[in-house]
């Protein structure tokens, strides 16, 4: 088979009227007769690296005006995106997933069912095309024409009996009957050996690293710095550690995966090129946000809070991973993350050992001035529920409650449930104890959107309840049978609600016989 050289340039004039669109059009279902703009075939751009015979390359132009190109020029290789090319029954189709993504259609007349030469004109839209003059359309990055003018010719191909496995194919197209027009050539080999580049062996030392008094000097950590006018970090810093936080780190195909369950929520992603099965060490860089990234350079995404970028740019490096049996066993990484294109960035490190057996610190011992109901607000015996509102407090109303009838208790594990007179308790220990006990729960946040790491709880009921909270219980005395069912419960509590004045409270409770 004979491809011709790859800056050969063809003219062949097609003769069309010319028409008119609107700047901002986008596809629709059913195809708009326009009047025709002449479509000619011209060369494609200069390719920007290097080619080398039997690699296959795609170049793509775009006049000033062209709505789906945008005026750029654009040059696909298998070292920098996937190129997919099929073909059947005279439609090859073509999908490039890059830093941008684009699909095309090449629909041959209907009379010929191989690409094996020819110059096809006065095409329109696929596939809303005449079948008996054939078809094309290159449309992506959200953007397609309503009705197009084009021409494609096929400058060599190579098929295996049915089977397609090298094209050259020159091709145009108007959209909207403008004059501006997307412009290129596909040069594709099936058997084309490139594969993308690895990581960075070698990680530059002007990459951002913590300072040396910034993390913990031992155990499994993440930490984050963040820019002012950052918009994920808030222009803070954040350190987890497995006392503070419930870490998770994992590694599956190529993707390290983050997550991180503190006083704020976060969850980040990390994915190699798609050469690699498993994250190797090095520097990822020239990185777009995980899902939507350019799957040969690899894409990275931290969020959290409620918060993440549209869009992304960044990098991160591994500076040590090691596996065991195939499973993840040890990482030290960093990254740094850019939102929407802004200088701002986001910072971060994350050192993991799956040995680590480092855990919260269960309750703590009850402190000896911790508030108490005033002598006389609660009976001497029975069960009941008190509860405390100051004046401002949005739950209670700043008004005082007993129930000593109608209570019930549910508890399981390290959860416990209290209803009473319409109100509802929620409290759970944090996630390093199985079971409720005896102690003192502190700084615990709204559940179920608490710390795991410290545990939460949540006051509510009569139509009211918070947004955010923090607060505290402490459990005076608790009795389990023999089976775990509880029998006796004494308990305290405080909660403010959204910043304002506390809710107490305090249960006593004894199984009934």
């Amino acid at each position: 088979m004979q491809i011709k050289t790859f800056l050969a340039a063809a003219l062949v004039a097609l003769l069309g009227a010319c028409g008119g669109g609107d700047d901002d059009a986008s596809p629709t279902n059913a195809p708009v007769s326009a009047s025709r703009q002449q479509a000619v075939l011209r060369a494609a751009p200069l390719p920007t690296e290097t080619i080398v015979a039997n690699q296959t390359v795609v170049t793509v132009g775009s006049d000033v005006g062209d709505y789906i190109g945008g005026g750029r020029s654009y040059t696909y290789t298998q070292l920098n995106s996937t190129i997919q090319v099929s073909a059947s029954n005279g439609l090859l189709q073509l999908r490039i997933n890059g830093d941008q993504y684009w699909d095309a259609e090449f629909a041959l007349p209907a009379s010929r069912l191989k690409f094996n030469g020819g110059t096809f004109t006065n095409l329109e839209r696929y596939p809303f095309h005449d079948p008996a003059v054939g078809g094309i359309s290159w449309s992506g990055e959200g953007r397609g024409c309503n009705t197009l003018v084009g021409a494609f010719r096929v400058n060599s191909s190579e098929y295996v009996g049915s089977e397609l496995v090298a094209v050259d194919i020159d091709f145009v197209q108007h959209c909207e009957g403008w004059a501006p027009a997307l412009y290129g050539n596909i040069r594709w080999f099936a058997n084309d050996p490139t594969v993308p580049r690895g990581p960075v062996r070698n990680i530059p030392d002007r990459l951002w690293s913590p300072a040396l008094d910034a993390t913990p000097a031992t155990g499994n950590f993440v930490y984050l710095e963040s820019d002012s006018g950052d918009f994920i970090g808030l222009g803070k810093k954040y350190t987890y550690t497995q006392r503070n936080a419930k870490l998770a780190v994992s590694q599956a195909n190529g993707k390290i995966s983050v997550s991180v369950n503190g006083n704020e929520w976060w969850s980040g992603d990390f994915q190699a090129m798609n050469v690699l099965r498993k994250v190797r060490p090095g520097w990822y860089r020239n990185l777009q946000r995980y899902p939507f990234h350019n799957p040969t350079l690899g894409g990275l995404s931290w969020s959290g809070d409620g918060r993440g970028c549209n869009t992304l740019t960044g990098w991160f490096a591994v500076d040590e991973i090691t596996y065991v049996d195939g499973e993840l066993d040890k990482l030290d990484m960093r990254f740094e993350q850019h939102c929407e294109g802004g200088p701002a960035s986001l910072h971060g490190r994350i050192r993991w050992d799956r040995n680590d057996t480092l855990a919260p610190a269960g309750p703590r011992r009850i402190p000896p001035n911790l508030w108490a109901p005033p002598e006389g607000a609660t009976p001497e015996a029975g069960n009941y529920v008190y509860l405390h509102s100051p004046p401002g407090d949005w739950i209670g109303q700043g008004q005082d409650y007993l129930y000593k009838t109608g209570i019930s208790m549910s508890a399981g594990g390290r959860s416990l449930n209290i209803y009473a007179g319409g109100w509802g308790g929620e409290f759970v220990a944090m996630d390093s104890i199985a079971r409720l006990k005896r102690g003192f729960y502190p700084g615990v946040q709204r559940y179920p959107f608490h710390n795991a790491a410290i545990g939460g709880m949540d006051w509510s009921g009569n139509g009211r309840g918070c947004n955010e909270l923090e607060g505290w219980f402490a459990i005076d005395n608790i009795v389990h049978d023999s089976l775990g069912l509880l029998m006796a419960l004494d308990m305290r509590f405080s909660q403010r609600c959204d910043g304002g004045p506390p809710l107490r409270g305090e249960v006593h409770w004894v199984r009934p016989s």
